[in-house]
């Protein structure tokens, strides 16, 4: 089952009707979750409502994408990776503080007798 993308943007070319009609479909069920895992995504053509998937690799193919998309892709994964990279320093500075507090709360103290 080939798909084959458009130059513009996440349409693709269904592989039955062969319209430039078919648009990512969101993820249904545990399949779709599993077969995730090895870079495939779910498509569904407007056109016959066919339902299929195609490898994320061909969406960033230089051949199936513009320098243009292909650039924006990379900007889009470079914002989400800063914004990724910001909230895990977050958590870490919070779960710090947390595990001094519980220290602090926790330690024995030694009067002098």
């Amino acid at each position: 089952m080939v798909a084959i993308l458009d130059g513009g943007g996440t349409r693709m070319i269904c592989p039955q009707c062969r319209e430039n009609r078919a648009h990512r479909s969101h993820r249904q069920g545990i399949k779709d979750r599993i077969v995730g895992w090895f870079s495939v995504k779910p498509y569904r053509c407007h056109s016959c409502n066919r339902r299929f998937y195609a490898y994320r690799d061909g969406e960033t193919s230089p051949k199936l994408r513009t320098a243009e998309e292909i650039r924006i892709m990379k900007l889009r994964r470079k914002i989400r990776w800063r914004k990724s990279k910001v909230e895990l320093i977050a958590y870490a500075i919070c779960s710090l503080i947390v595990a001094f507090m519980i220290y602090y709360l926790i330690q024995q103290r030694v009067t002098g007798e």
